[in-house]
């Protein structure tokens, strides 16, 4: 008896704690739903505000005055005349113009105007009257002539758009900012094949700031060189590398490690694809021999012209009156600033 006792004792207490732990999930369950019912109160109160503020701002732009600037009109200058407008007519385009004179002695005549630009205007009967009468009829059966308008004389556009292509031809320039240790750089890494007479080459990285390159990096991809030739190879390492940093191919830098610092016909035809693609691409090449560096770019519209014209390939003589390339005028070197080189070979 006592065994039963305690199996019923033992299953009211098993049924006692599902009710509890069954209530504490329905507590849970009504929590998360009155938390959730909250949410979207607020939700709905934002979304009601915005829509507010929508009808607000269209409300204000529908009743927005349209502002209709007055007709131009040129003042007479007769002195002292009272002038009286006419009224609106139907359907007709005369004017009955008539001017009012208290106590006139003699018929007042109007002055003539000189304005040498306007076109003629059609001519008006002005009549001289009392205010009692009798007013003047006016002949409505025929209309007024049209203006006669000069047309043989137009703006000069020709002259102001050569002034303008002049003036984007000199000012539109970005100005290209390289640090100054950049040639000593490139060079350094360059050592070992200046040393064995044989050319490097490099391409001149940078971002666009504040309207002006700023050269950051110097990237020398895998090429094959000789004493006066450098050929880049597997481009697209060098392609991933400039899209991965987002940098802007701004010209190249190259190596003469016999000769003075010039552009061979060569490098004339090289610098050319630079340049058409970015008119302020430069040509950086370093003479270590001559202890000197020369910073170029085509001239323009001359060399430009001239070189991507020519068909030749390899090294060719090029006229040089006048001359294909000139030092760069839209440079700017700067000690504060430093450039990585990157070396992919």
């Amino acid at each position: 008896m006592e065994e039963q006792i305690r199996k019923a004792e033992a299953e009211q207490k098993r049924l006692e704690e599902e009710a509890r732990i069954e209530a504490e999930a329905v507590a849970a369950k009504r929590a998360e739903m009155e938390r959730r019912e909250t949410e979207l109160a607020l939700e709905l109160e934002q979304i009601e505000k915005q829509l507010e503020e929508t009808r607000t701002i269209a409300v204000k732009a529908s009743e927005k005055p349209v502002v209709v600037p007055p007709p131009m009109q040129r003042q007479a200058t007769y002195p002292s005349l009272p002038v009286e407008t006419p009224a609106k007519q139907s359907n007709t385009s005369s004017f009955n113009e008539a001017f009012n004179m208290r106590s006139p002695a003699t018929p007042l005549a109007a002055p003539s105007l000189s304005l040498p630009s306007a076109p003629s205007a059609p001519s008006a009967h002005i009549q001289i009257i009392s205010d009692t009468g009798p007013f003047p009829t006016v002949d409505r059966s025929t209309k007024p002539a049209a203006p006669q308008i000069d047309r043989s004389t137009k703006p000069a556009t020709l002259a102001a758009s050569d002034m303008f292509a002049e003036m984007m031809t000199q000012d539109s320039q970005r100005a290209v900012i390289i640090p100054s240790s950049l040639p000593d750089k490139f060079l350094s890494v360059c050592l070992d094949n200046t040393q064995k007479n044989v050319e490097t080459c490099g391409i001149l990285a940078a971002k666009l700031t504040a309207n002006n390159f700023t050269i950051t990096h110097v990237i020398l991809p895998k090429q094959r060189g000789t004493p006066d030739s450098c050929q880049t190879l597997a481009e697209e390492e060098l392609f991933e590398y400039q899209d991965k940093l987002d940098l802007i191919t701004v010209g190249w830098i190259h190596t003469h490690p016999t000769q003075s610092a010039f552009l061979s016909s060569v490098d004339l035809h090289t610098h050319c694809s630079y340049q058409l693609m970015l008119r302020e691409a430069i040509a950086i090449v370093c003479a270590p021999k001559h202890n000197s560096t020369g910073i170029f770019s085509l001239t323009d519209p001359h060399g430009l012209d001239s070189v991507s014209r020519c068909t030749k390939t390899g090294f060719h003589p090029h006229p040089t009156i006048p001359p294909l390339f000139e030092d760069c005028k839209h440079v700017k070197m700067d000690s504060s600033l430093t450039a990585q080189v990157i070396d992919l070979r």
